[in-house]
């Protein structure tokens, strides 16, 4: 198993940094594909074009950060057929969604349309927002730096989910209150778009306070102790992986590739059991949950890019088996912490905010005993709790998004501004 697991992580970086010539040769497979698909090519759109295609007004808004960085945020602010003007009218709630690691704000409305919970969310009444991470490839963007210039690169992609926590949440918050004129927000996450959230609360539970009504955390990644996800057990325990990654100078991991993009949904479109094979070697147990005639359109969308530095984060935290800040080594953890290991990050010490938790019994990544764990850490902030037949992806993907229909009614029943 481990051997094919380096040999599909080998794969994927090649294809990630093959020249560009050879690139092009892939591209000829786009005009195949689109004759093939069913779902309207979904697989190649845009974030703006497929709201627009299924009758959703959307918006594109740029937000600039306190280190820099441009994050890309779309908002669609109505139900389908709704103009913008009308649904501005009628002040709406706001609700903010992010995303997890190497992954965008496009995941939410890939699935089927009834089924997508960024377009849920829009029928239901709700304003939504949706962001994209730092380094994604929406938010690929800096003011002084530029992430594919070798002198500027170091720096770019010196981040983890803190630095999204520190500045990005802050920054994405800050901007969609002003904007909209509200005083609160709520906000729903997946997988790493929760571990910045609980990061924040934790870091700034008094600001969180003033501007977030309700939380949403979707396949909480926190404590990583019993993560059962291949991919991140690779990276953790075989460290020839990772040390052979930054002696190749590797910053970026999976960025988005057009050419990319087309070979993985044409593969998925007509060996379904390959990509199937691909998402439980990533996080689920058993990817047959997933609606899988829309699997295409995700692989059409993801990987969408991040950082090596949050992968390394992550496989900290795990070997270490806690919730923790970024190991730099003893000497800098000196100067950064003042100490020589890096602090546990004590999510009970959240108060005052209402916690809507969903965990998935089928998770691999975000374990459903870690799930567990974290629902202890919140402690009397949990609102809702429950486990639902879910891999990682499911909450994005499912057949089933009965979840969703119950996070609904959650937010009913806790309204906000």
């Amino acid at each position: 198993m481990v051997k094919l697991l380096v040999f599909t992580f080998t794969v994927l970086l090649a294809l990630t940094f093959a020249h560009e010539e050879e690139q092009n040769k892939f591209l000829s497979v786009q005009q195949h594909y689109l004759n093939l698909t069913s779902s309207g090519g979904d697989e190649l759109k845009s974030f703006i074009i497929l709201c627009k295609s299924k009758g959703y007004p959307v918006e594109t808004h740029k937000i600039l950060t306190e280190d820099g960085y441009w994050l890309t945020v779309f908002r669609i602010p109505g139900r389908k057929g709704q103009s913008r003007e009308e649904a501005k009218a009628e002040h709406k709630p706001v609700i903010f969604l992010q995303h997890g690691i190497v992954d965008s704000s496009d995941t939410f409305i890939l699935n089927d349309e009834e089924k997508a919970p960024g377009f849920m969310l829009a029928n239901a009444g709700y304003d939504v927002w949706l962001g994209n991470s730092r380094g994604s490839k929406h938010s690929r963007e800096h003011q002084w730096l530029d992430p594919d210039d070798p002198n500027d690169q170091v720096a770019f992609w010196d981040y983890s989910f803190e630095e999204m926590a520190e500045y990005d949440v802050k920054a994405n918050v800050e901007y969609i209150l002003k904007t909209t004129g509200k005083s609160k927000l709520a906000i729903a996450a997946h997988s790493q778009g929760t571990t910045q959230m609980i990061y924040t609360m934790t870091n700034n539970n008094e600001w969180w306070n003033e501007k977030v009504s309700i939380f949403v955390c979707l396949a909480g990644v926190a404590r990583l102790e019993n993560c059962g996800s291949s991919t991140l057990q690779l990276l953790a325990k075989e460290d020839f992986v990772m040390n052979t990654i930054k002696a190749l100078g590797i910053y970026e991991m999976f960025p988005s590739k057009y050419y990319q993009n087309v070979v993985f949904s044409v593969i998925c479109k007509n060996i379904p059991s390959i990509c199937d094979f691909f998402l439980e070697v990533l996080s689920d147990n058993d990817a047959k949950v997933n609606n899988q005639n829309r699997i295409g359109v995700f692989l059409g969308h993801y990987p969408a890019g991040s950082s090596l530095k949050c992968f390394d984060h992550f496989r900290q935290i795990l070997l270490a088996k806690q919730f923790q800040r970024y190991d730099y080594g003893e000497e800098m953890n000196m100067k950064k912490y003042g100490q020589k290991t890096p602090p546990a990050i004590d999510i009970s010490k959240v108060r005052g905010t209402k916690i809507v938790q969903i965990a998935g019994s089928l998770d691999l990544l975000a374990d459903p005993t870690d799930n567990k764990w974290l629902s202890d850490q919140f402690g009397d902030n949990l609102i809702y709790f429950k486990y639902y037949e879910l891999g990682h992806m499911g909450f994005l993907l499912a057949d089933d998004m009965q979840f969703m229909h119950d996070v609904l009614v959650q937010l009913k029943q806790n309204p906000w501004e």
